[in-house]
């Protein structure tokens, strides 16, 4: 017997005619509906010893009724997974009460221990005001003024439907152009959590990928891959960075870059209610990009240009990142960063934030071999940085970058 996703088992027999020979029966088994998929958490949970409370079980259906069926895939691991996170709420609660002796307490399921959302999103949620967020970024004044431009209309167009005008609805996916480290990353990430607070996005998580998830090796292989990563982003914003990658075979036929972009404008169609695409890289490639295709370009009709970040910006950057990481800096090591700052091209850095943190890290480990040879070390030192520990950095063995760490600015 062989098992799988339908359309996988299908591509996998075409791919040989002797296995379409050897099984020549598929049987298909549907999806759960959302009154089955409820039906499986209330019997595993009372196999587990728990009783449901009262309007637990309209509540779980409202959950996976609400969930887009792209993100949920009706089967009984969501249940379960949902029973899961839902026993851990549950005994927390119980602890915190003061009684947690009581059977009827340990036993009972409340509506108040059931998750917010069918679905973990698979970042962290966005704590506080994310557009308040973007306004405390440093520089990026064009881009701040672009996302209030964004809200504006969206609230506008709220305020419309209101009143029974038109509301026509706004393109949401949006092109970002600029170098590494310019914080495009941090923007998507709190722009997906400001259309979360607007309505407009059911969780408002971010996925991020790039090439290797969406384009395949094989005939065949590359929509699937694709709907696949759509269907986890569906709710949020999937960012794809270096997106001009998708193209970069041209017109050669073997390169299934384009069929990725095909099946990524359908979806982006089908899905338009709850998913927005944003699109990421540097400025030129972004702009052949974009003139690749006509599809693309009227998809994403905002682009939103990240400048480099000028040396002020930088210092300012490393003191942020600095006290983020509960390290002092005295004076002098501030100096010592623009020191390091007028003696490096602006080719050779980029005007990034992620080269201030390895600088950052590597100063921390000059630092950190520094206070263990010294003796009567206080508390204090042990978290300060001084301007021989700055100026001591090697820009050339600065630790690489790492594009998948995530951190303000990147």
């Amino acid at each position: 017997m062989l098992a799988g996703q339908r359309e996988k088992i299908e591509d996998l027999l075409r791919s040989s005619p002797i296995l379409t020979q050897l099984f020549t029966q598929i049987i298909s088994f549907p999806d759960l509906t959302e009154h089955e998929l409820a039906e499986v958490f209330a019997t595993r949970a009372a196999a587990a010893g728990f009783r449901l409370g009262e309007g637990v079980l309209d509540h779980i259906y409202t959950l996976i009724s609400q969930t887009p069926k792209g993100r949920r895939r009706n089967n009984a691991r969501i249940a379960i997974d949902l029973l899961d996170r839902t026993i851990a709420r549950q005994s927390h609660r119980v602890l915190m009460s003061g009684d947690p002796d009581s059977d009827d307490a340990l036993n009972l399921l409340l509506v108040g221990d059931l998750p917010e959302q069918l679905i973990p999103t698979t970042l962290a949620a966005v704590s506080g005001d994310p557009l308040a967020q973007i306004h405390r970024l440093i520089g990026l004044d064009k881009i701040k003024a672009e996302i209030d431009l964004l809200i504006a209309e969206v609230k506008a167009n709220q305020m419309r439907r209101t009143v029974g005008a038109p509301s026509p609805l706004p393109a949401r996916h949006m092109a970002f152009a600029g170098n590494p480290g310019t914080a495009k990353t941090t923007v998507a990430r709190l722009v997906a959590a400001v259309y979360a607070q607007l309505g407009l996005l059911s969780s408002g998580h971010l996925v991020e990928v790039s090439r290797a998830d969406l384009v395949a090796e094989f005939i065949g292989q590359t929509a699937p891959k694709v709907r696949a990563t759509v269907e986890r982003a569906l709710g949020g914003v999937l960012f794809i960075d270096e997106a001009y990658s998708l193209v970069a075979g041209g017109s050669d036929q073997r390169d299934f870059g384009h069929e990725a972009v095909a099946e990524l404008l359908r979806l982006m169609e089908e899905y338009r209610s709850d998913l927005v695409v944003i699109v990421a890289g540097y400025e030129n490639q972004m702009a052949d990009l974009l003139e690749s295709n006509p599809g693309l370009a009227s998809r994403f009709p905002k682009v939103l240009h990240f400048p480099d970040y000028s040396n002020e910006e930088l210092v300012e950057i490393f003191t942020v990142m600095s006290e983020d990481a509960s390290l002092i800096l005295e004076p002098g090591a501030v100096e010592g960063v623009r020191l390091l700052l007028r003696g490096i091209h602006q080719e050779a850095r980029h005007g990034n934030a992620r080269f201030m943190r390895n600088i950052l890290e590597r100063a921390v480990a000059i630092q950190s071999m520094r206070i263990v040879s010294a003796d009567n070390v206080s508390s204090e030192q042990t978290r300060t940085l001084r301007l021989e520990d700055i100026l001591g950095v090697d820009i050339n063995g600065a630790p690489p970058e790492d594009p998948g760490r995530y951190g303000a600015y990147l």
